[in-house]
């Protein structure tokens, strides 16, 4: 989904950075130009989309070893090292769930140089490959030390503001925007009133997806709205009931709300 600007060292840090950039990675238009490419890749995507819900860590790494294989069998083609991007940024959060800091930021760092990749590859054919980025730098600027993150707290705003250049109709890309302004300093551009209209627009722009509501249920959390925050957890879970970020997110804000 993912910004760790907060330059405080308490548990709230903890909490930024795991969420920056936590976002299950389903981007449609993407996705439905692999239903008529060859049969591997259209059942790695499908395997790709079912573990980014779930967590799934055997489908997940069943879809890293496809992907793996097919950028080996065409080192050429960006959208292979885009998938394979994102079948690495769920891994974050297993090893982070986990405890286990050290491999979440390895695999981190990992996946972010197959979206730096896709990139290179194709400059300007696939936006939600800059927003993944931006995810990514968001998402890890939680194992930095403070000017760590801020510099990538700053490149994740370059990020996301390049894909919403390149489309605007993104709802990620929305959430992405949205983040950066609920977890940045004023001085930096944040502004929690600003990414609560965000996160509800994500809503409306697709409102069978659950993302918006777990977004809507930080943001609220963050402003001790806590009925309202619950409203939205339950939502996405209702949409969506198989989702482990919405799940982890929930119980997580749970903590929060009761230590406040």
């Amino acid at each position: 989904m993912q910004q760790n600007w907060i330059l405080s060292m308490g548990p709230a840090v903890l909490v930024m950075g795991t969420l920056m950039g936590a976002l299950p990675t389903t981007s449609g238009d993407v996705n439905r130009k692999e239903q008529t490419g060859a049969p591997e890749v259209a059942k790695a995507v499908a395997l790709l989309e079912r573990a980014e819900a779930t967590y799934d860590r055997a489908e997940l790494q069943q879809a890293i070893d496809s992907f793996d294989r097919l950028t080996k069998q065409e080192a050429t083609n960006a959208r292979h090292f885009y998938y394979l991007g994102r079948a690495y940024f769920p891994m974050i959060n297993l090893y982070d769930y986990q405890g286990d800091v050290a491999m979440a930021q390895k695999v981190g760092e990992q996946g972010m140089e197959y979206v730096r990749t896709a990139i290179e590859l194709d400059e300007k054919g696939n936006p939600d490959a800059y927003r993944l980025l931006g995810d990514y730098y968001g998402r890890l600027s939680g194992y930095q030390g403070i000017f760590g993150r801020m510099r990538y707290g700053g490149r994740s705003m370059k990020h996301h503001t390049k894909a919403q250049e390149m489309d605007p109709n993104s709802m990620l890309t929305v959430i992405g925007v949205g983040t950066d302004k609920l977890f940045a300093p004023s001085t930096f551009g944040g502004d929690v009133n600003e990414a609560i209209a965000l996160f509800t627009k994500a809503v409306e722009m697709e409102p069978s997806s659950p993302l918006g509501h777990v977004w809507l249920g930080r943001a609220y959390v963050k402003v001790k709205k806590h009925d309202l925050a619950r409203r939205h957890f339950e939502k996405a879970l209702a949409l969506e009931p198989r989702s482990a970020f919405a799940r982890n997110e929930y119980e997580r804000a749970t903590r929060d709300m009761a230590a406040n």
